[in-house]
C-alpha cells in the first residue's frame, strides 16, 4: 500500500475547498479531544506515532455520534460526554492511486475520573491509550502528524 500525506496549515477558503471536492474524494471524518479530571488529555499510540481518536462517519451518523462513537471504540472509554465542536482539520492522501481529501471535525469530549481505565484498539493498530497532562499532549502532538501539530496550538 501506498500512502502519502500533504498537510496544510492555512485558513482554507471555501471556494479552494470546493474545488478540491470535485476532484478528490471526499471523506469526513470525526474524532474527540477528550480531558479527564485535573485536566488529564488523552493520546493514543497508533503505528508509532501520537495521535488522537478519530474514524469515519458512517451513514445515517451525525458528526458528534461518530466522533463518540470512534472514541469509544478506539480507546474503551465510557461513559464519554461529547461537548462543542472545537476545530475542523483538512488533509489531503493518496491511496491505492486515488487522491482524497479528509475533513475531520473535533469535537470537545469528557469523562470521570482522573485517569479512567482504557482499551485500545489493537485492530486499529492502536498500541497504548495515555494519560497526560496539558503541556505533555502538546510536547507529543507536535512531533506526530501534520494535523496533529494544528490541533496542538488550538
Amino acid at each position: 500500500m501506498r500512502l502519502s500525506y500533504k498537510y496544510y496549515t492555512f485558513h482554507v477558503p471555501l471556494f479552494f475547498l470546493r474545488f478540491l471536492k470535485r476532484r478528490m474524494r471526499w471523506v469526513r471524518a470525526a474524532g474527540g479531544i477528550v480531558e479527564a479530571d485535573e485536566g488529564r488529555r488523552l493520546l493514543i499510540l497508533r503505528n508509532g506515532r501520537y495521535d488522537l481518536p478519530k474514524g469515519k462517519v458512517e451513514a445515517g451518523e451525525t458528526l458528534r455520534q461518530a466522533a463518540l462513537r470512534e472514541v469509544q471504540e478506539e480507546t474503551g472509554i465510557a461513559p464519554l460526554h461529547a461537548g462543542r465542536l472545537l476545530l475542523k482539520t483538512y488533509h489531503v492522501y493518496n491511496l491505492y492511486g486515488g487522491w482524497h481529501l479528509k475533513q475531520t471535525s473535533w469535537f470537545k469530549m469528557s469523562t470521570e475520573g482522573f485517569e479512567p481505565d482504557t482499551h485500545p484498539q489493537r485492530e486499529e493498530g492502536i498500541t497504548a491509550c495515555l494519560w497526560t497532562d496539558g503541556n505533555d499532549w502538546r510536547r507529543k502532538l507536535k512531533h506526530s502528524y501534520g494535523t496533529m501539530r494544528i490541533i496542538a496550538k488550538h
